[in-house]
């Protein structure tokens, strides 16, 4: 099997070398400094493990370069790991990668990206997919693994089982990533937005690791963020579980990543620019849509875009 890694930042990388440790072939794009480490280096993994990995171990497709034509449609499975803000330029390196009958996924942060990928691919080849994994990058060709989540898929638009991408759940767990299958795409990327938009802004603005948020003050302002956009998804329809689960679920997180520095911290402190809009600012969006006010997820967005 094939895996294309489209975005290879601190999460993509972190599966990357993840996946490095099994019988996979590897394919990642990246750019920049690290895509550079990537191809002649390799890539260090520290943190919840210490694993060098040698650059003969993918092939590592530079964006400063044209892809080369023997690349085209070589990947069974396309993981979009990259920033909201590079998706319409990963798309199309995703549609000149994926083989006719090849999955891709998205674990971008925000909604919508997979409505585009339907639209891209067709509803037969679109996962929806997530991860709780918490890492980040001290500097080029080295990533920082500094929370074990775990990666969960699951049907989309189209009717996917369990049984059809079995084959790309056993290489994940063969990497240790811990994959889950999801029965409930749609309510399992509400859930993810919903950890964002709870822990990303808050401690970006903070400039700490996320288990600062576990201090109840923070954690009290971190759970009504987060509750907010759960009355905007209920009032859209999709049917999450309680308050009180997702409360407890918010804890969990912060405490499995409590060592992590979110990307949303990352890019504010390389001066990049961030996800707010496709997480924070979407909730906005949506509630105005439904005629119901956000008024700390407008409060975090107005924030965070005034940072720079």
């Amino acid at each position: 099997m094939r895996i294309g890694i489209v975005g290879a930042g601190s999460i993509g990388s972190l599966i990357a070398g993840c996946l490095s440790q099994t019988s996979c072939d590897l394919l990642l794009f990246g750019r920049g400094l690290h895509a550079a480490h990537l191809t002649v280096d390799g890539l260090r993994l520290e943190g919840l493990v210490d694993v060098q990995v040698q650059s003969n171990r993918w092939e590592v497709l530079l964006e400063e370069q044209s892809l080369p034509d023997s690349v085209q449609s070589s990947c069974d499975v396309l993981l979009m790991t990259g920033k909201s803000s590079a998706f319409d330029h990963h798309l199309e390196v995703a549609r000149y990668l994926l083989k006719q009958d090849g999955l891709v996924c998205t674990l971008a942060n925000g909604l919508g990206h997979e409505e585009r990928l339907v639209h891209a691919f067709g509803s037969h080849r679109v996962l929806a997919a997530t991860t709780t994994h918490g890492a980040y990058r001290p500097q080029a060709g080295l990533v920082h693994w500094a929370g074990r989540g775990d990666v969960s898929i699951g049907p989309f638009i189209d009717s996917h089982d369990e049984a059809a991408v079995l084959p790309f759940l056993d290489v994940l767990s063969d990497a240790e990533l811990n994959p889950q299958w999801n029965e409930h795409g749609r309510v399992m990327l509400w859930n993810k937005m919903l950890l964002n938009i709870a822990i990303n802004p808050i401690a970006g603005i903070l400039g700490k690791e996320n288990g600062a948020l576990l201090e109840p003050s923070l954690f009290e302002s971190a759970v009504s963020v987060m509750l907010e956009g759960a009355r905007i998804a209920r009032a859209g329809g999709v049917q999450l579980e309680s308050n009180e689960f997702l409360i407890d679920r918010l804890r969990d997180v912060l405490e499995k990543t409590k060592n992590n520095y979110c990307s949303m911290l990352q890019d504010i402190r390389a001066g990049r620019e961030t996800e707010i809009n496709a997480l924070n600012q979407e909730i906005c969006r949506r509630g105005e849509m439904l005629g119901l006010p956000t008024p700390l997820n407008q409060m975090l967005s107005s924030v965070i875009q005034h940072l720079r």
